[in-house]
């Protein structure tokens, strides 16, 4: 039970530091520079990461926008506060699918999550996650992706499917051509 609040708490804090850093059009996020690179990117030299802060602004603005008026979208991704954080998907819910041709498991370069997002953390020349393992990556949902095969789909991941009878293979999501690119 203490450990389901103290990940609530984190998460809650969180949305607070990220929803104070928009509003005020990240002066906050630059008055707590080292937490802000600490979140996001694991790392307290908010200096070397600076230039993210306004790209992730636009990014939380453009997901709040999408959570608000998607009700698909919100539900596919929901998170409760409780939830503990991860670094990768629940392997009892999916796996890698046999025609997957990666051994190691690995995305082999395809950002289709990421690039449907716009997400300001991917690194198009080394098609990788700034963020991987930070808060925000474990606490949300990059480091638990994919949970069901709504997401699956949204994204048209060819590397999961889901195990049926885990309870995660209702399909009710729209297609991704019928979501707003933002």
């Amino acid at each position: 039970m203490f450990q389901k609040a103290k990940w609530a708490a984190a998460r809650i804090v969180f949305i607070l530091f990220a929803l104070g850093g928009a509003i005020s059009g990240n002066l906050l996020t630059y008055l707590l520079g080292p937490l802000y690179s600490w979140y996001f990117f694991n790392d307290f030299h908010f200096l070397k990461y600076h230039r993210y802060s306004f790209p992730v602004t636009v990014s939380a603005w453009r997901l709040l926008k999408e959570w608000i008026h998607n009700p698909a979208y919100r539900s596919m991704f929901a998170i409760p506060l409780t939830a503990p954080p991860m670094i990768g998907p629940d392997r009892s819910r999916v796996r890698v699918r046999d025609s997957w041709h990666e051994q190691d498991g690995a995305c082999n370069g395809c950002t289709r999550c990421c690039t449907m997002r716009h997400c300001p953390m991917l690194d198009m020349e080394r098609n990788r996650c700034r963020s991987y393992g930070s808060f925000f990556w474990r606490y949300f949902n990059c480091g638990r992706y994919p949970e069901n095969s709504e997401q699956i789909r949204f994204y048209e991941c060819n590397k999961w499917e889901v195990i049926h009878g885990t309870g995660t293979e209702t399909i009710r999501a729209p297609i991704p051509d019928q979501v707003s690119p933002f």
